[in-house]
């Protein structure tokens, strides 16, 4: 008798499955276009209401006497429209977090009281200590670890 392979608990890759490379998503260019065509998108939606709110903040903001309160409502308004919009007009920054050696402070050397005889002398020395640090797995560009 001949053994049957026991079979994998876990799908894996098997040949043919996915999607096919250079196909386009299920929604292409030509209905994004088409969609557009039918009406104002969420983006020029999202805009308007910011503008808007901003522009009832600025009115209320510019008289002579404002309402406090009215003020502060229409400028939560604007501060809410404008941050839901403001991911899908302005990219992410990525958090950076810079640390020195094992996690610890930046180290810096204040430089500036000495004269540009020392400066010279002490040039090379820098730039073999920045050299032999590269060397050992230092930071020499100073990134830093990244912490998102």
């Amino acid at each position: 008798m001949t053994e049957v392979p026991p079979k994998k608990k876990h799908g894996g890759s098997r040949a043919g499955s996915g999607r096919p490379r250079g196909r386009l998503n299920t929604l292409t260019e030509a209905e994004k276009r088409k969609a557009l065509a039918r009406g104002l998108s969420a983006l020029e939606i999202m805009t308007d209401l910011m503008n808007h709110n901003y522009r009832r903040w600025k009115k209320e903001s510019d008289k002579p006497e404002p309402d406090e309160e009215a003020l502060m409502s229409k400028h939560k308004a604007t501060l809410e429209s404008a941050t839901a919009l403001a991911p899908y007009v302005h990219p992410k920054l990525a958090a950076v977090q810079h640390t020195g050696k094992n996690g610890g402070a930046i180290q810096f050397l204040d430089l500036s009281k000495l004269s540009d005889e020392q400066l010279a002398t002490l040039e090379p020395v820098i730039a073999a200590l920045a050299a032999a640090g590269a060397a050992v797995g230092a930071d020499p560009e100073g990134e830093g670890s990244s912490s998102a």
